[in-house]
């Protein structure tokens, strides 16, 4: 295919990206339904079969070569080793290659980076099958959340970023003729403006959303003409591995040094991490996982560009409500979702002790806790909707986190059980742990992030002490979404303006399927960036316009 067939073909794709990253409006260039009619009747088997062929082997599907040892040792969560190894590349010799590569990636203009990426995606999301099936077995997703959130929302995250750096880039003219007038004459320069990549970015993978949450980096990185070295989590390596082959076999084929991107193997006893991010020539750090690691990046890479995504305490608060049955079912499969394992999943509801305002009159807290726990049980006992919504925990950690939680003392308003896998006995699983909180007393439990099935009722003196107990939280420990329930426009104003303010998004009175938990590209902007979850945006223009610099050449006339 040569370059004018390649415009020809996803000039119009960026064309409505760019149009509904500018509108914020409703677009998806990949379908989420992994069904036969839209990826092809044998898809579904062929994506199974593929992974398959990748366990308890090398994997030599990629053009990069490695110069270390082989290393690997996932296991699934769902109960068995994927027996899958990677030759090492070390630090030194990947920021090497990689340099190399950028010298010739970014003398290309944006939009020519856009199309070549764009051709890479389409070629890469041929994976969308196996892909889901190496997501699933590394981070415990369900096999559906798995293939949308490794394949078509990650990939839509991608173009979106893709999309927001052309504007970034394009935000001035790249050439001017410029006059002012001196006197009786004039002195006229003719200036040229160019990007300048800073230098070679670093994106650090987590453990939960290995593609879905490194795209935005990755792709923000490229099309500002930045090579980009990847570092996933040891635990979760495969998925990353199939996308990068993909797309380095794709650019190799359109004639780009395939060095442009690179993924580092690595392992929990040598990460990586800190030789990655503080080597000299890598200026560009993204980072998702914990608090404590990312504040800590934060603080010690000074005078590079970092951008993190880490963790909040994201909290609901039941006001008032038109149908709570609705908005019972809509908060327990938020709470079920993935086993609790989003970082926008909700962990503290805050009911008042006045109780909430419903049609049929007033329910006090323990009415409400009653009710919620029982949506919870019909999710979690539908043999068919609650093992693939629940998932399976992606680590231990997360387990002896639950079981701290248990030995906390609070009352048990419901506990935690595994969950019996139709097709994964080993598979490690729990259902939701919900405790019973006071507002204030208990702040010291529920104002920290309990990541995994753990949530807490927190029993409010009134909505507005709740409000305010909220923002408070967010300011304290962040959040990447609140929820407000309320039938009440001052009392949904009142609550807009004082989230907001604290530096959080606010979701109000989410019922049916569309939930707090989950971020639209295009759309949405995943995390505000100005409070202590994170400052990173997906995708603000500061989240890629950061990557680049901008010199200019002048002559005088």
């Amino acid at each position: 295919m040569n370059w004018d067939e390649l415009r020809e073909k996803h000039m119009p794709t960026l064309e409505r990206a760019l149009g509904a990253v500018r509108t914020r409006t409703f677009y998806a260039h990949w379908a989420e339904v992994p069904s036969g009619k839209i990826y092809g009747e044998t898809a579904h088997e062929d994506g199974r079969r593929r992974f398959e062929g990748l366990l308890h082997k090398p994997f030599q599907e990629w053009l990069q070569q490695g110069d270390g040892e082989w290393v690997g040792g996932e296991i699934s969560p769902y109960g068995f080793p994927l027996g899958v190894h990677y030759r090492r590349l070390s630090v030194a010799t990947a920021v090497e290659r990689a340099q190399r590569a950028q010298r010739q990636w970014q003398r290309l203009d944006g939009r020519t980076r856009a199309v070549l990426l764009l051709e890479a995606l389409e070629q890469a999301a041929a994976e969308f099958f196996p892909l889901a099936y190496a997501t699933m077995h590394t981070t415990g997703q369900g096999f559906v959340m798995a293939f949308q959130a490794s394949g078509p929302h990650a990939f839509d995250r991608a173009l979106e970023a893709i999309a927001t750096g052309v504007m970034a880039l394009e935000g001035f003219a790249p050439e001017v003729l410029w006059r002012k007038p001196l006197g009786k004459g004039e002195i006229a320069v003719r200036k040229r403006f160019q990007a300048v990549p800073k230098g070679l970015g670093a994106v650090i993978g987590c453990s939960t959303f290995p593609v879905w949450n490194a795209f935005p980096g990755v792709f923000a990185n490229l099309i500002t003409g930045n090579a980009c070295l990847w570092k996933p989590h040891p635990t979760v390596m495969l998925p990353v591995a199939l996308v990068v082959a993909r797309l380095q076999r794709a650019l190799e084929r359109l004639g780009i040094d395939p060095n442009v991107l690179l993924m580092l193997p690595c392992t929990l006893e040598e990460p990586l991490t800190w030789e990655v991010v503080e080597h000299p020539a890598v200026r560009i750090v993204d980072y998702t996982g914990s608090p404590a690691f990312g504040t800590e990046l934060e603080r010690r890479l000074g005078g590079k560009v970092v951008f993190t995504e880490k963790a909040g305490v994201n909290s609901v608060l039941l006001h008032s409500v038109a149908d709570l049955g609705a908005v019972l079912d809509n908060l327990a499969f938020s709470l079920c979702l993935y086993s609790g394992q989003m970082c926008t999943a909700p962990q503290n509801i805050f009911v008042p002790e006045t109780g909430v305002e419903t049609p049929d009159g007033r329910l006090l807290p323990e009415e409400v806790a009653a009710r919620l726990c029982a949506a919870i049980d019909a999710l979690v006992h539908n043999p068919k909707a609650g093992p693939p919504t629940l998932g399976a925990l992606q680590n231990e950690q997360t387990l002896q986190r639950l079981r701290q939680a248990e030995a906390l003392g609070l009352p048990v308003l419901r506990a935690s059980t595994p969950l019996d896998h139709p097709d994964y006995p080993d598979a490690r699983t729990a259902t939701p742990l919900l405790l019973e909180a006071r507002q204030g007393e208990h702040r010291q439990v529920y104002g920290r992030e309990w990541f995994g099935p753990i949530a807490f009722l927190v029993r409010s003196p009134s909505a507005d002490s709740a409000l305010q107990e909220m923002a408070a939280l967010v300011r304290s420990a962040g959040a990447l979404v609140t929820a407000v329930y309320t039938t009440e426009e001052a009392f949904k104003r009142q609550a807009a303006d004082l989230l907001t303010e604290a530096g959080t998004s606010v979701a109000f009175n989410f019922v049916g399927p569309v939930w707090v938990n989950q971020s639209a590209a295009y759309s949405d902007f995943h995390g505000a960036g100005v409070n202590a979850a994170g400052n990173a945006s997906f995708t603000d223009l500061g989240y890629v316009a950061a990557r680049f610099g901008i010199v200019h050449v002048r002559e005088v006339v």
